[in-house]
Formats: structure tokens, C-alpha cells, sequence
């Protein structure tokens, strides 16, 4: 079946709410999201509403782009320049989402140790960098070649912008991603280890790869 890399649509999001799950797990069983809204209905309501939502971010629909195999959506991920954004921060985007799925101010808070442990070791994401984040591929499609298809497209893309580094996120461990991130010529530029990271999902952090474009 023939693959066609093009812009996420907003037929898309459902999907693109699952990829966000899936790009926050990476090899581990759980990540942020399943951690913060444990509850798999209501993960999914809070994620349809951050990819679909009024307000644009590196988790929104506008960001992503899809490998589409068959006229269906098989894999995203998301390629964006911080400079470019009124604020590259997710914290207008998610508390709308939250709000919008019901969450009280009081309960939103109680989100603030998990995301502030796991932002110890998140790679900053600068202005003039192209970024490539929240990769993921239907368990189905997978080991088919559709994350170098879209690795590809998003270095394109940036090239195309006239910046000169992209940057991606790798859990420390996932093994299989940065195999993939290495294939499209990525290396590993640092890594950010912290115990209050590993506590919260069991790997030691992140490492911030890099590829000149």
C-alpha cells in the first residue's frame, strides 16, 4: 500500500491524541500521561481536546505530520520552531484542555509534582531549532519504514525554514527510538538524568539528540 506524508488533518486527532500517548511511554509501560489522568477514557477525552483544542502547541494537530498508508493515519509526529510560537510552553493548551474536559483548578494542581518531575530532564527547546517530538507509529504499521519517512519530511522541513540543528527527545534506554533517530543522523549531544525523574517512570531521563540540517 502506498505511503503519503502530509499535514495532520482534523479527522486526525483521535489518532494523534493515541500517538500522544504513545510518544509519552516510549519503551516503558506508562508515561506523564497515563500518570497524570490514570483513568484511559478520560486520558483520552484530555488528549483529543489538547491535539484538537482552540490553542495551537506542540501537541496540537497544527504541529503534527502523518505518514498516511491506505487512506488511513499509521504514524505522526510533530516538527515546530519554538521562535515561532506565542508561547512554546504547554501550560495555556493543557489547562484549557483540562478545564474543558471538567477538571477543577484544585485538581489541575495536584498535576504539579508529576510534570515538575518529569520536566528535570525534558530537553530545553530554544528558539531557532528545529524540534521534532511526540513520534508514533500504530502497533500494526510498526517496523515499516514510516518513522524514516517522516523523520525525512520534518529535516526537509526545517532545511526548508533555513535553521541549522534539529533536536529530538529519546528516553534513556529506548533502544529501538534511537536507533531510528541515529538512522536519519541524530546523535546524542546530552544526556539529563535526575532520581525524581527515574522514580516517576523508571528509566533515568532523557537524551537530547541532534543532527545538523
Amino acid at each position: 500500500m502506498a505511503t503519503v506524508v502530509r499535514a495532520a488533518l482534523a479527522a486526525d486527532v483521535p489518532f494523534l491524541a493515541d500517538v500522544l500517548c504513545m510518544a509519552g511511554r516510549g519503551h516503558l509501560p506508562r508515561g506523564p500521561w497515563d500518570l497524570a489522568v490514570p483513568d484511559e477514557a478520560e486520558r483520552a477525552r484530555l488528549l483529543v481536546a489538547l491535539a484538537g483544542g482552540p490553542y495551537r502547541s506542540w501537541c496540537h494537530r497544527s504541529a503534527f505530520r502523518v505518514a498516511e498508508v491506505g487512506g488511513a493515519a499509521g504514524a505522526a509526529l510533530v516538527a515546530f520552531d519554538p521562535g515561532a510560537e506565542d508561547d512554546p510552553t504547554l501550560a495555556r493548551p493543557l489547562g484549557a484542555a483540562l478545564e474543558s474536559i471538567g477538571w477543577s483548578a484544585e485538581r489541575i494542581g495536584t498535576l504539579a509534582p508529576i510534570f515538575g518531575a518529569y520536566l528535570t530532564c525534558f530537553p530545553e527547546m530554544p528558539a531557532g531549532r528545529w524540534i521534532v517530538e511526540n513520534v508514533g507509529t500504530r502497533p500494526d504499521l510498526r517496523r515499516r519504514g514510516l518513522v524514516a519517512r517522516l523523520l525525512d519530511d520534518a529535516l526537509e522541513h526545517g532545511r526548508a525554514r533555513g535553521l541549522a540543528t534539529a533536536q529530538i527527545a529519546c528516553l534513556i534506554g529506548n533502544e529501538p527510538a534511537q536507533r531510528a533517530y541515529e538512522k536519519a543522523g541524530f546523535r546524542v549531544a546530552e544526556e539529563r538524568k535526575a532520581p525524581a525523574f527515574e522514580a516517576l517512570l523508571g528509566a533515568p531521563g532523557f537524551s537530547r539528540m541532534e543532527v545538523a540540517l
